[in-house]
């Protein structure tokens, strides 16, 4: 019985075409960043039949639509070849997307078909750096708070400049990745720096002067986050979970980068085992 129906089904009226009636034309791959000068995104048009080879040129025209002000940012197509021996278009323009917009990115079809996203780069706020905590010289952290940041930053970074011999040359810079991203607070989200234990991880020997101390989140788009804040790979790979592209897939989303710098006190600084500025 199995076997009859497996030759039957050849025979069906297979009228539906899913990459016709969707109304789905391509899937986008990228996002914004405020850090470069040159975006990109990754543009892959539907295959209608499995195998069909890639092909060299995309009958598109892709814009980026800055929202409110009506900018319009033409992007130009090049072609990656992988090691597989595929290619790829990946669309590029020259602008750096302006904090607090929306930007509407759009592939558009010559016979009028189009797929595009809309993706708002977030805003930088202020930071409010506490007195450095020393419980004991080996101990001593250091709080910072960022106002109005509500979900935890793609990525925390703490750099530590400091002066080179001789003083002409550029200054020397060890930057550490946080694992620990912080904690939300009632006004914002807090890191906490840690002072000692950063101090201890850097090789700069001992007579290296500390001329002052940054931080950097890295915060993307609010819809650039997955559903309950948990990246769960079984739930993610599913089509459409995480996606605002419309008539199409993908995602295009923004990051934004929020600094802050300040100056530990001579105290604090020779506690940690270095130099402070004359």
């Amino acid at each position: 019985m199995v076997l009859a129906t497996a030759f039957m089904l050849p025979a069906c009226d297979n009228s539906v075409d899913p990459f016709v009636e969707a109304d789905r034309y391509f899937t986008l791959w990228g996002y914004l960043d405020t850090a470069s000068d040159t975006q990109f995104v990754r543009v892959v048009p539907f295959r209608r039949e499995i195998g069909e080879p890639d092909e060299r040129e995309l009958d598109v025209d892709v814009t980026a639509l800055e929202l409110g002000t009506g900018l319009r940012f033409a992007w130009r197509d090049s072609v990656v070849e992988y090691d597989d021996g595929s290619i790829g278009h990946v669309f590029h323009a020259p602008f750096r997307p302006v904090p607090g917009r929306t930007y509407r990115v759009r592939v558009r079809r010559s016979d009028g078909a189009e797929t595009w996203a809309e993706t708002l780069v977030p805003t930088s706020d202020r930071a409010r750096i506490a007195p450095p905590d020393q419980f004991s010289p080996g101990s001593i952290t250091q709080d910072v708070t960022w106002e109005s940041v509500d979900d935890p930053p793609f990525r925390v970074e703490v750099w530590y400049r400091f002066a080179s011999v001789p003083p002409s040359l550029p200054f020397h810079h060890e930057v550490i990745t946080y694992e620990d991203v912080g904690t939300p607070v009632d006004d914002g989200w807090r890191v906490s720096v840690r002072l000692s234990e950063d101090a201890a991880s850097m090789n700069v020997g001992s007579s290296a002067e500390l001329l002052g101390i940054g931080m950097r989140l890295t915060m993307s788009d609010d819809e650039w986050r997955p559903p309950g804040g948990v990246f769960d790979r079984e739930l993610l790979v599913q089509p459409g979970v995480l996606s605002n592209v419309e008539h199409g897939y993908g995602f295009v989303g923004a990051v934004n980068h929020f600094a802050a710098e300040w100056v530990l006190n001579d105290l604090v600084t020779r506690r940690l085992g270095f130099n402070a500025p004359d």
